[in-house]
């Protein structure tokens, strides 16, 4: 059984090598290489610091996905975050993407977040399913926006807004 919890910084080596895992799968991040410890760190120190959110799902010990929102920096868009996850393979299609969003999304919109806005590649078709289920809308698309190994792919743009959030039902 998977928990989720927020993330600390002891959790930094094992989130990057969890995010490295899944980033060198090559199809579902905008990177193709993970990020270092201390990247992770300075990260999740900002989060802390500027109202973001950062959770992660465990099986046992173990972190085995993400989820973080983080907010928008320039003046007139820190009421908007972005968000970001990721899951390892084989704990995907069992709930834990949706257990995730569904935290970050209660989280955030129960804080100082009235926008949550998200990329997501048009190959990703399961990412897809799980942010309209949950209540996102296409709000546009980049055309052949990333070329990698030979193939091209759009990039949607999803939107929420916290008063169309069904607070998780």
């Amino acid at each position: 059984m998977l928990t989720l919890r927020p993330t600390e910084i002891a959790d930094a080596a094992a989130l990057a090598a969890c995010i490295e895992e899944v980033a060198r799968e090559r199809h579902f991040l905008a990177s193709t290489v993970g990020f270092s410890v201390d990247q992770i760190e300075d990260f999740i120190r900002f989060l802390v610091g500027q109202g973001g959110v950062q959770l992660v799902a465990l099986d046992g010990p173990r972190i085995v996905g993400w989820c973080d929102i983080v907010p928008g920096q320039l003046e007139g868009m820190s009421h908007a975050g972005h968000l970001g996850m990721g899951l390892q393979g084989a704990y995907r299609g069992q709930g834990a993407g949706r257990a995730l969003l569904a935290q970050a999304l209660a989280q955030a919109f129960a804080g100082k977040f009235e926008r949550i806005d998200l990329d997501v590649f048009d190959s990703n078709e399961q990412a897809i399913k799980l942010y309209r289920a949950a209540g996102f809308r296409e709000e546009g698309r980049k055309r052949r926006a990333r070329k990698l190994d030979g193939r091209s792919a759009d990039v949607l743009v999803y939107g929420m807004l916290r008063e169309e959030w069904g607070g998780g039902d």
